[in-house]
């Protein structure tokens, strides 16, 4: 693959259909249970963004561990965290993870479920070695551009960062504790941004994950690596020639000795470096040395107009970068605007909240009288059908007594005197 040109495809890199499928669930069972979906070759877990799963808890990292998909395997990588991760109640570096894994992070617990495609060959052939899951096929070569450190990267998933643990230790305030990871993916190398400060760039682009190919550059904080086992004065020729190529019929300035111009090595070339020892023009005359010194005051002038092209080019990135600035800012006070609004908000509720336990403890006690009152209306419904009763038996008697009265009075109307044989209840009788 080429060094220098990369195609936008590296930095989008996505899972194919035959690359497993990932589900992890944490507080499996309960009310706060939630699952996600693992769409990405690269999943992030820590307490805060720009972790992918955050966890709230004083014992993960903003940067805990990272769950890496590399299209055939899925493995779980520890961020050399104080609380450690543990897989299945083991505490691990990098393990595989397969179907029914439980990953123990801080509280929490998170249960995984592993599915892989029907269209993904799982057969085996004969004379098919199967490599560990957990190493590079082959190892990988990593420089510090313009020194001797070197790194042979082994592992499938190692952290690049300012932490003491660090397999690729980088020691500058510029660099985060857990900076970037760089992971095997579909056998290759890949590099991933872990949220550290001023982020990474390859080969020049910023970009948070990218694959990598042999002789690329990756860049973090003031540190440039070279990516691929290639010597450095190879790598330093190809870049000289596709970077900076020399202008035809120019000789070499070198502008280091200039005030003002960089001497980093790193640093793209100005100009021709200036070669005045041993020149033969030299010996030819001063017609000679006046055409040479024409050339070079050319030279000299083609430089200074990149150095102003470079200027402008910084000062119009350092007015982005202000206005980014100002931008972030903006978000800041925004941000907290929308805080304050939401305390204000939170003030409220637990207001509210209060004024509906009292209201609560004054129907409770408006629901007791109501059973007060019930059982009194209750009591007085029972008084009165017993004084229905006694109505109805002083009704029925004096019927009864009225009955026995119109017999009397009936008989007493049809009985004659004994004497004149009259009716005696003949009112004409005198009776």
């Amino acid at each position: 693959m080429n060094d220098n040109i990369r195609s936008t495809d590296v930095f989008n890199l996505e899972l194919s259909a035959s690359a497993p499928r990932v589900r992890i669930t944490a507080g499996l069972g309960s009310a706060a249970q939630k699952t996600w979906n693992l769409r990405r070759p690269v999943t992030l877990i820590g307490s805060r963004r720009p972790a992918h799963i955050i966890l709230h808890d004083r014992d993960i990292s903003p940067a805990h561990c990272v769950i890496i998909n590399t299209g055939t395997e899925v493995l779980l990588k520890d961020l050399h965290t104080g609380a450690g991760t543990n897989c299945n109640d083991n505490r691990i570096d990098l393990t595989p993870l397969k179907d029914g894994d439980v990953i123990t992070v801080g509280a929490n617990t998170i249960q995984v479920a592993i599915q892989v495609p029907e269209d993904s060959s799982g057969d085996s052939a004969c004379g098919v070695q199967f490599a560990d899951p957990t190493s590079f096929p082959e190892p990988i070569g990593v420089t510090l551009v313009h020194t001797d450190q070197q790194w042979e990267v082994k592992d499938a998933v190692v952290l690049v960062g300012r932490h003491v643990a660090a397999p690729i230790m980088l020691d500058h305030t510029d660099v985060s504790r857990r900076h970037a990871v760089i992971f095997c993916f579909k056998q290759g190398p890949a590099v991933f941004d872990l949220g550290g400060q001023g982020g990474i760039q390859v080969n020049g682009q910023q970009c948070s994950l990218a694959l990598l190919s042999d002789g690329d550059r990756v860049t973090v904080g003031p540190f440039r690596l070279r990516i691929g086992s290639r010597s450095a004065a190879e790598l330093d020729m190809q870049t000289s020639a596709t970077e900076a190529p020399p202008e035809p019929g120019s000789s070499s300035v070198d502008m280091s000795g200039q005030a003002g111009v960089s001497t980093d090595p790193a640093a793209p070339s100005v100009g021709p470096e200036l070669q005045l020892d041993q020149d033969p023009s030299l010996q030819d005359g001063p017609a000679a040395i006046d055409s040479k010194l024409d050339t070079l005051q050319e030279s000299i002038d083609v430089s200074w107009d990149r150095l102003n092209s470079w200027q402008s080019q910084l000062l119009e990135d350092a007015a982005a970068l202000s206005k980014q600035e100002l931008d972030i800012a903006d978000r800041a006070s925004e941000l907290d605007a929308r805080d304050a609004a939401l305390r204000g908000e939170l003030h409220d509720v637990a207001r509210y909240h209060e004024q509906l336990v009292e209201r609560e403890r004054e129907l409770a006690a408006g629901l007791a009288r109501l059973q007060d009152e019930k059982d009194t209306l209750a009591q007085s419904q029972a008084d009165f059908a017993k004084r229905e009763e006694e109505v109805a038996r002083r009704a029925e008697d004096l019927s009864r007594r009225e009955h026995v009265f119109a017999q009397r009075w009936s008989r007493l109307q049809s009985a004659k005197c004994s004497h004149c044989g009259r009716p005696v209840g003949n009112a004409e009788n005198g009776y």
